[in-house]
């Protein structure tokens, strides 16, 4: 019967012996089954490698002085396989000096027996062993566990990350008056911040930016939220209440829709979450623009001819306080002309020294990209944004990153894109 298939007892180990010395393996071997543990032997160090690629062995009592592979080197070439179980390794000489003890502690040793081999200090060696042992696979359980829990995990997470895509804008439009795009790139598998753009009703569409405090699954769940009370089809919504009401009156209008976003959040109690946003109206036909900057970063006008301007009013974070009030903010964008809305994972981007984007640079770049068309300028500001920072991957930023342009075509406008 080979060592790996034999029966033990609970307490037992499962001991090999290595040495080129007969009569010496067979003292310890007899020691060893004394004291109920399972024993082999090996005549050398090349031997008892083989053996351990065959047989599960628990801990190895080797000689240091062999012919060929001695003890210190066979301690080495154990320790050196990689993704294999441990095994405890207790070293048997007759040296005892410390620059010895050294040299077999570096090469991975975890104990030392002297020779002659004292039969009552190999017991108490042994259950040091066992102790080490014991403890070694409690935390091998231990971390097949957490690897189970971990994949379990990270299935769910990848499962929310899908639906969080699913809810980023789908929708086109019938007229050739608005061009919109976006970008959407989360830190982690999940994000907090999340954006859309869709019809309100026959002449406007309705469009939002917002980015919720902190970062990972927390503040994912609380986007998912607010995007299903900002939905255009769930019933009961925000949106649903705002298009109800007589078109052009105080309940239709983005200031209505934020302060009562303001006290859903509130009033839904989720921990000590807040976001800022932009929500807005766009006429279709006019360019005119009304819409809320609640904390958000400052959204950019950006003109055919290249000049760009932020917006820079604006009023308090929702969810934060009760007493807050919101007030609508109004442009017109002239044919042709953009209003790009972001989160501040744009302009805090930071560079390998350290610098952040900025709003400037951001600026500079809605500047000279005017002349693109809106899809291609997002696909442009992914590979700036990329570059700048020297991450290639969206979970490499250290922010959520996301971006909504909305274009006003005008009459004359081609067919409509969405990125």
């Amino acid at each position: 019967m080979s060592l790996a298939s034999a029966p033990r007892r609970d307490n037992a180990l499962r001991v090999m012996v290595v040495d080129d010395q007969a009569m010496q393996r067979l003292v310890v071997h007899r020691a060893l089954t004394k004291l109920g543990h399972q024993v082999v032997e090996a005549a050398s160090g090349e031997e008892a490698l083989a053996r351990i690629d065959r047989e599960e062995v628990d801990l190895v009592v080797s000689d240091w002085i062999m012919q060929g592979m001695d003890g210190v080197a066979l301690c080495r070439a154990l320790r050196a396989r990689t993704g294999a179980r441990y095994v405890y390794f207790i070293l048997m000489s007759s040296r005892d000096k410390r620059e010895d003890m050294i040299e077999g502690l570096a090469a991975g040793a975890d104990d030392f027996l002297r020779k002659p081999v004292d039969f009552d200090e190999l017991a108490v060696r042994l259950r040091t062993g066992q102790r080490l042992l014991s403890l070694q696979a409690g935390l091998e359980a231990r971390n097949r566990e957490l690897q189970v829990a971990y994949q379990q995990i990270q299935r769910d997470v990848d499962a929310a990350g899908a639906f969080q895509k699913s809810l980023l804008p789908q929708e086109s439009f019938d007229d050739a008056r608005t061009r919109f795009a976006w970008l959407f790139l989360p830190s982690r598998f999940v994000s907090g911040d999340a954006l859309n753009c869709f019809r309100f009703d026959a002449r406007h569409l309705a469009f939002y930016n917002f980015d919720v405090a902190g970062h990972g699954v927390a503040s994912a769940m609380v986007a998912m939220i607010v995007t299903q009370m900002l939905s255009p089809q769930f019933s009961g919504g925000i949106v649903q209440g705002a298009r109800a009401a007589p078109p052009g009156s105080p309940e239709s209008s983005p200031s209505a829709v934020v302060q009562m976003l303001n006290a859903r959040l509130l009033e839904a109690g989720i921990g000590t979450s807040y976001l800022t946003c932009i929500f807005g109206l766009l006429d279709q036909h006019s360019g005119r623009v009304r819409l809320v900057r609640a904390g958000h970063t400052l959204p950019v006008v950006v003109h055919p001819d290249g000049q760009v301007h932020a917006v820079e009013d604006g009023d308090l974070p929702v969810g934060m306080f009760e007493s807050a009030t919101y007030a609508d903010i109004e442009l017109t964008l002239p044919p042709g002309a953009r209003l790009c809305c972001y989160t501040d994972g744009v302009t805090e981007c930071a560079n390998s020294q350290g610098e952040h984007y900025g709003l400037e640079r951001l600026m500079a770049f809605l500047s000279r990209t005017a002349s693109l068309t809106a899809t291609d300028m997002v696909r442009a500001f992914e590979g700036e944004i990329r570059h700048w920072s020297g991450h290639g991957e969206p979970a490499d930023f250290q922010d959520d990153i996301s971006m909504l342009v909305i274009e006003h075509v005008g009459s004359a406008g081609a067919t409509p894109a969405v990125a």
